[in-house]
């Protein structure tokens, strides 16, 4: 049998997705998802392009523009745009297959359903980013917290920049990711729901710690000392 997947329907009808996932061996075919697969692929790389065309993260090239170096800009720009290409590429790739490998060590759940819940994970994170953009487009300008996560709030209670970035991570695509992985993964899980959330929660903030503990070690300095300069 064939299952024709389209992408706000099977988001939410995820019983007969599953079971669709859950059955690709006795002969079940899921048709159309390939062809999602790499749209949202492109998108992710589009997107990221985009951001850097307009000057997202690119204030290390300031000083090029500002003493006439041109040659330098140009290059610069187009290694800068080349590098927000395959920064989107493994942005999506880490989250597919890295998050999905994660999942299924801990839950012993099929890796290849795993990996494919994630593309709704992939598209709320899209989602939530294009949101930010936008914002930003309109104001001007960027900042490091985002206002759909708990950085902002937690600037104004501590002065921990750990905690902030840490809670900076934990967005509403963040709230979102869990309740899809849950949802899906719950129509697999024979044991305890509870210890399901769990380990999904335990995931979510382990990439949290991990990305804010990046954040605030000065790696560009250390690496400076090790090269001697």
């Amino acid at each position: 049998m064939d299952y024709q997947f389209r992408f706000w329907h099977s988001l939410f009808n995820p019983s007969k997705f599953a079971f669709a996932l859950d059955n690709q061996d006795q002969g079940y075919q899921i048709k159309g998802y390939r062809m999602k697969f790499f749209v949202l692929f492109f998108v992710y790389i589009g997107f990221y392009i985009i951001r850097d065309f307009w000057g997202m993260g690119t204030d290390g090239l300031t000083y090029f523009s500002t003493s006439n170096l041109h040659e330098e800009y140009v290059v610069s720009r187009y290694l800068s745009i080349l590098g927000a290409a395959i920064e989107g590429m493994l942005f999506f790739l880490f989250h597919y297959y890295i998050i999905s490998f994660c999942l299924y060590v801990l839950t012993d759940l099929p890796f290849r359903s795993i990996s494919k819940i994630q593309l709704f994970v992939i598209t709320s994170i899209l989602i939530e980013k294009v949101i930010l953009f936008f914002v930003f487009l309109m104001v001007g300008y960027t900042t490091p917290l985002s206002f759909l996560s708990f950085g902002p709030l937690t600037s104004y209670l501590v002065d921990d920049s750990f905690v902030i970035y840490f809670l900076n991570q934990i967005t509403v695509a963040t709230i979102v990711t869990i309740v899809i992985q849950y949802v899906f993964f719950s129509k697999w899980e024979e044991e305890s729901k509870g210890i399901l959330l769990t380990k999904i929660i335990i995931v979510q903030l382990f990439f949290a710690l991990l990305t804010a503990a990046i954040s605030v070690i000065p790696l560009k300095d250390y690496l400076l000392k090790v090269v001697g300069l």
